[in-house]
């Protein structure tokens, strides 16, 4: 354990990881702030770039675009009632109220320091659920991890979209388009059309680029054109007020909201978990629990400081719990948890249950990483707060041109093929066409990213059952057996502690936890140990 802890700390403390951890809470801060330009977009279009670097800085970097990006919506959402992501939607709902006060400054604030406190506790979450889940995982078997992810997948299509047949329709295409290329187990080719480049399946990130990306610019273009002919007029201005106190949140004002961030804590790491839900579920929950839990329900629409910490914890506690499924299971739990599983990738590391046991000291360098960012978007944050609508006042065209050349670069730089670059315009096309469809297209990517190990894992489970398919209707039971190595795991602990007179550290509780991952036996053993944890 302690020898995993120095390994961490010498994978930390290097400048680069300070410097990219920065740099995409940066790039993060302002893709976020700028409507149209969402966290996750921040990811598709930075994603290739972190090729260059190594797995710590690429994946901090990334770490740093979601964390970053999930601010800097709250920017426009407050000063111009544009939310720059959609979870800050409930942003908007208080946030520019207060703003067309004249207290701009402190909404800003407020959804800063309530968005810092929720990151950050939500990623002790992650640190203290990611071991006993990935000591689960360690003891399922290929069909009840066929069955997981199946799962995820029905709850993801159910969950993402207000129309479940049009999400299960996403879902498919993405599991249809994941099966282009070279069969696995007898090498023929599916789907290539006689199209060379094809044989390897589709590549991801132009994929991505063309859905995410193009396709917005195609809307955006759309938008901009109709506007024009309707002759809409320029943005209100926000009035700033002449008061200190205005522009600033009081420590007695954040003492206030304090219950608030906490309870949306707790609802954002439960909805984190969960694979697809996602960030603007939590926003919304927590915001209607605040207001209901609120002793003036009333000023809620009208300027409530309450409303916008919860919007704002709600939204960001989604994002360290979102990352237990991706590091135990390797299912993404989101969109933006599923690009990250693509910095993974692109760096030959493969998350899932073995991965905390094969590379540990990595592992806890990607938690410190979490804490870094978290500390980068507070300074960062501050620094965006005073020109916040300078950044919002770039014009849409000079916006969606850098978009579209940072599309082309990004597919091309990938694979360095010209191909590619046809594969995201294709997929921008697509992706517009779905959208006018009303099909969700974060569920579509998350079902293709899933394709791939669906069919290894059901393959599997089918060569070991000789192909008899009651062998998923005969699996364990995933909450059978998640209860009872889960009852297994903690019972160690409860032993470790009382055997401690009470008392057990973290670095105690995580060796336990190696300790009960390392056994290879059926059934796990009770640890025993000869000296006190202290």
């Amino acid at each position: 354990m302690l020898e995993n802890l120095m390994g961490a700390l010498d994978l930390v403390l290097c400048w680069e990881n300070f410097f990219w951890a920065f740099v995409g809470v940066f790039c993060g801060a302002i893709m976020g702030a700028i409507p149209g330009l969402t966290d996750t977009m921040a990811i598709v279009l930075l994603l290739p770039f972190t090729y260059y670097l190594g797995p710590i800085p690429g994946i901090a970097m990334l770490m740093g675009l979601s964390k970053g990006g999930n601010f800097g919506g709250s920017l426009p959402a407050i000063l111009f009632n544009i939310p720059g992501t959609p979870q800050a939607m409930c942003t908007t709902f208080d946030g520019h109220p207060l703003a067309m006060q004249g207290k701009s400054g402190k909404a800003m604030q407020t959804a800063l320091f309530s968005s810092v406190t929720a990151d950050a506790l939500s990623d002790l979450v992650l640190i203290f659920l990611a071991a006993p889940v990935a000591a689960v995982a360690l003891h399922i078997g290929p069909p009840e991890y066929s069955m997981v992810v199946l799962f995820s997948l029905v709850v993801i299509s159910v969950a993402a979209t207000a129309d479940p047949l049009r999400g299960l329709l996403s879902t498919a295409l993405g599991l249809l388009l994941a099966t282009v290329g070279t069969d696995p187990e007898y090498g023929t080719l599916r789907f290539t059309f006689g199209i060379i480049e094809l044989s390897d399946g589709i590549s991801l990130m132009p994929m991505v680029i063309g859905l995410l990306a193009f396709s917005e610019v195609l809307l955006q273009a759309e938008n901009y054109f109709r506007q024009r002919l309707n002759g809409k007029g320029a943005m209100q201005q926000v009035p700033v007020s002449s008061d200190p106190d205005d522009n600033r949140m009081t420590g007695k004002e954040f003492k206030m909201c304090l219950p608030t961030i906490g309870r949306s804590t707790v609802i954002g790491s439960i909805v984190g978990i969960v694979p697809g839900i996602g960030t603007t579920v939590g926003a919304y929950l927590s915001y209607l629990w605040a207001r209901r839990k609120s002793k003036t329900p009333e000023k809620f629409g009208k300027g409530a400081l309450e409303g916008i910490a919860a919007s704002e914890a709600g939204n960001n506690a989604v994002n360290g719990p979102n990352l237990v499924p991706l590091v135990t299971l390797g299912i993404p739990g989101n969109l933006a948890a599923a690009l990250i599983l693509g910095g993974f990738m692109i760096k030959g590391l493969v998350p899932g249950p073995r991965f905390m046991e094969d590379h540990a000291p990595l592992l806890y360098a990607l938690f410190a990483v979490l804490f870094i960012s978290n500390i980068f978007t507070l300074f960062v944050g501050s620094f965006f707060i005073r020109y916040a609508r300078r950044l919002t006042n770039i014009p849409r065209s000079a916006l969606y041109a850098c978009i579209l050349v940072f599309s082309i670069l990004g597919s091309y730089v990938y694979n360095g093929n010209v191909f590619d670059v046809w594969v995201m315009f294709c997929f921008g096309i697509f992706g517009y066409v779905l959208i006018k469809m009303s099909l969700n297209l974060p569920t579509l990517i998350v079902a293709f990213f899933l394709g791939e190990l669906l069919e290894e894992k059901v393959r599997q489970t089918l060569l070991i059952s000789n192909g008899d398919w009651t062998v998923f209707g005969l699996a364990r039971s995933g909450v059978q057996v998640a209860g009872k190595y889960y009852d297994t795991y903690y019972g160690n602990v409860e032993a470790a502690v009382t055997e401690a007179g009470g008392k057990l550290s973290v670095e105690g509780m995580m060796e336990v936890t190696l300790l009960y991952m390392t056994d290879d036996t059926e059934t796990p053993q009770t640890y025993q140990t000869e000296e006190p944890f202290r």
